[in-house]
């Protein structure tokens, strides 16, 4: 008997073994849960009134969780609307604006109206240029941490840092983030990671503040400062300056061997469309004033340079003979070497590097990216093909006529008149020949803003650090990272 009882008492263990831990687990937590419910029984609650609490809880932490960055990017992954693209296969990963603008409703109720407000100058690219994004951005970032408001059970540098998100989130909505902007990011969610938590909610968004001046002084100021000094040894008096669309920081070189120190120079701007920037440059150059001996401020475009404006089209085999120096804007540094810049920068380099004309890149630290990439495909921005198609901004044609032309013209229009409908449809086909482009299946519209130029095109990258070859970015990258 005692043998039997001995066998007896693991049987009841090896129904238990049988049951895997998950299987277990779950036993476990129906036994308190028909413990807890029993306890409420007992206190008057109801299985009802049970279920109901349970499905509140249920909500208030499913919204709670949806307030999450990553939660946040789900969010507007759903709401982007699939619409038939009109863009060609090879480009067919990269995202549309109308794919961008569609989720920005889906935050707009947590963002900042400042971060709406210069959401809106990117889209419409009232503010373009990589360092001028990232300035506007910076200064955005400081009104939204002067207006922020630690919630309570949680401190600042945890819950800043979400809040920052989702303005970000919305940012992108208008215009993907240039490399310079992620820089800053990531910079500034390091800084408010290492602000002290015994410090009062008021002195930590001041000394945040501080370091954004102070961070904008020292890697956009100071170091426009340092590459204009350092390029400006390549204008001599004389020389013929080719350069192409707008960049801040050769603007000021300009201003800066006119004014400063009193070079004569040819500077031909090279643009395109359809956001046409070098106009930009043209009107600043036109619009800076120095003074001459007499103490008359004249504009430099007057005494110092002299401005051959040329389309890219247009840019003849005749201009570049002349050129001695290119001097070029970037959006971008890669680890490989390469430039990304506006569209259009490659075939310049490409075609003063057949002439042996020196093609030097002025490019600040912050634009260094350790990215690697080898076309303008893999990675890029897609524009509104509308702008290709629409004239905006181009010129009109001319307001005076001739005598013949105006007699063609009444002769025209009389003719036309005697039917309008028709006359209406020819005008409207003969002013804007593709405005029905998406109706045609075989006609695809690719408006890119980036492309990438080769290291063996590029003679020299001037930065704050110093004058050097584009093998050599990797040495400024981490440069850059160590301070």
């Amino acid at each position: 008997m005692a043998d039997t009882a001995v066998q007896a008492k693991p049987a009841e263990p090896e129904g238990e073994k049988n049951l895997s831990n998950k299987e277990l687990k779950e036993l476990k937590k129906k036994e308190k849960a028909a413990k807890r419910a029993a306890q409420k029984e007992k206190n008057g609650i109801t299985v009802e009134q049970q279920r109901q609490l349970a499905d509140e809880k249920k909500k208030s932490s499913q919204s709670a969780a949806s307030n999450t960055a990553s939660n946040l990017k789900k969010q507007l992954n759903q709401t982007l609307i699939i619409t038939d693209k009109k863009v060609p296969h090879l480009f067919g990963h990269l995202e549309t604006r109308e794919q961008r603008n569609a989720s920005s409703p889906a935050i707009s109720h947590i963002v900042h109206p400042a971060i709406i407000a210069l959401t809106l100058k990117y889209s419409s690219y009232n503010v373009v240029g990589s360092s001028s994004r990232l300035v506007n951005m910076l200064r955005v970032f400081k009104q939204v941490i002067a207006d922020y408001k630690t919630p309570e059970n949680t401190t600042l540098t945890r819950h800043l840092t979400g809040h920052l998100s989702h303005q970000i989130e919305f940012l992108k909505s208008g215009r993907p983030l240039s490399v310079s902007m992620g820089n800053a990011i990531r910079w500034l969610k390091q800084e408010i990671s290492h602000v002290s938590i015994d410090i009062s909610e008021l002195q930590a968004k001041e000394l945040l503040c501080q370091k954004i001046d102070d961070f904008l002084r020292e890697k956009v100021e100071l170091s426009d400062q340092l590459i204009v000094e350092s390029a400006a040894k390549h204008v001599t008096s004389g020389a013929t300056i080719l350069t192409y669309g707008h960049s801040q920081v050769l603007e000021e070189l300009f201003k800066f061997c006119a004014v400063e120190q009193g070079k004569k120079f040819n500077l031909v701007i090279v643009d395109s469309r359809p956001l046409f920037e070098g106009k930009k440059l043209l009107r600043h150059l036109s619009q800076t004033k120095s003074t001459d001996s007499l103490g008359e401020e004249v504009p430099i475009t007057q005494k110092y340079i002299t401005i051959h404006y040329v389309l890219l089209n247009a840019l003849s085999s005749t201009l570049l003979d002349d050129v001695d120096c290119v001097f070029l804007g970037a959006h971008a540094m890669l680890s490989n070497g390469r430039l990304f810049s506006r569209v259009g920068t490659a075939m310049i380099a490409m075609m003063c590097h057949t002439r042996n004309i020196p093609v030097l890149t002025c490019c600040e630290s912050i634009k260094f990216s350790d990215k690697v990439q080898l076309d303008s495909v893999t990675s890029n921005e897609l524009a509104d093909p509308n702008d290709l198609i629409n004239n905006t901004n181009s010129r009109k044609p001319p307001q005076k006529k001739t005598f013949a032309l105006e007699q063609f013209l009444k002769q025209s229009n009389l003719e036309k008149s005697k039917d309008k409908k028709e006359s209406f449809d020819e005008t409207k086909n003969v002013d804007e020949p593709l405005q029905n482009w998406k109706t045609l299946q075989a006609l695809n519209i690719l408006n890119i803003m980036y492309d990438l130029t080769p290291p063996e095109y590029i003679n020299k990258v001037i930065t704050e650090l110093g004058a050097l070859p584009p093998s050599s970015v990797p040495v400024i990258l981490r440069e850059y990272k160590s301070t």
